[in-house]
């Protein structure tokens, strides 16, 4: 088992990971509840790739403002402090998640794509069953739940002829796998990594629980939702990595959120019209 070498990644701040500190900073200040949009509008500035994307993005077609932004507090103003920050976390998220993962047998572009529509896909759930779940909300959540699998794997080379075996053999969701030869799964690394990041507890449940939806803690209608999202994109075949389609859909997640199989149907068949309508996301 290579668990003392992840342990060591884990534990060096320098081999994981980064998110630029504004984002730390913005996440910070949101989760008061008299946060203020100048002084936020100011802390966003400070990083000029995130001010360029905000602006950005803010007047592609996929956010549809009703009026040219110039500036973070022009976005802040016209699509709401919920949407920008979105932005920003998707900003920080394409600098970490454009990445190949050749041990995942997953290109950085294909990464990037699934990670989207897992995103994109949760959105759109939460708005069609009418849950009480803020969409931006189900959307970072859906966009963050595979970033663990950036430090896994690079493990991955000294076992790839024992996992490549147990694949075979073996009919045991992957992430089990995972656990087996690097001490954890890819969930664990991720609400490893979102913890480091400050990112608030309700993230960090989802990415940790997201494939295992009845272990969640904080919000297990929240982690069904993005369950869904990331197993249909993977039997779309965007998100296939190198265990398959290893993990069904859990049906306390069907539960918890009202799907039917008539929704999932309907979902899988829009997957392409979703990622279609990604285009200015995927090229930010």
């Amino acid at each position: 088992m290579l668990k003392s070498k992840v342990d060591e990644i884990l534990q060096d701040v320098n081999k994981l990971p980064a998110i630029s500190s504004v984002v730390s900073k913005v996440l910070e200040k949101l989760q008061k509840p008299d946060v203020n949009i100048a002084d936020l509008a100011q802390e966003i500035s400070k990083d000029p790739a995130i001010t360029a994307n905000v602006i950005k993005l803010s007047n592609s077609a996929y956010y549809r403002a009703s009026k040219p932004i110039r500036t973070v507090q022009e976005a802040l103003m016209t699509l709401g402090i919920k949407t920008v920050k979105e932005i920003v976390l998707l900003t920080a998220a394409k600098g970490i998640l454009s990445q190949d993962l050749n041990s995942y047998q997953m290109e950085a572009a294909q990464l990037w794509t699934s990670s989207l529509l897992v995103a994109e896909l949760s959105s759109k759930i939460v708005q069609h069953k009418k849950l009480k779940i803020d969409k931006d909300l189900a959307f970072t959540s859906g966009l963050l739940c595979s970033v663990g699998k950036i430090v896994l794997a690079q493990f991955f080379s000294p076992v790839m002829m024992q996992i490549k075996a147990d694949l075979k053999d073996n009919q045991e969701p992957f992430p089990m796998l995972e656990k087996k030869y690097f001490g954890y799964t890819h969930m664990e690394v991720s609400e490893n990594l979102l913890k480091r990041w400050n990112f608030p507890q309700e993230l960090t449940d989802v990415v940790a629980n997201y494939l295992t939806p009845e272990n969640s803690k904080n919000n297990p209608v929240l982690t069904s939702v993005v369950h869904i999202a990331s197993i249909l994109i993977v039997v779309s075949g965007i998100g296939i990595d190198i265990g398959g389609e290893s993990v069904p859909i859990s049906p306390f997640a069907l539960s918890q959120t009202g799907v039917t199989e008539a929704d999932i149907e309907t979902y899988f068949v829009h997957i392409p019209d979703l990622q279609a309508g990604l285009a200015d996301l995927l090229n930010v």
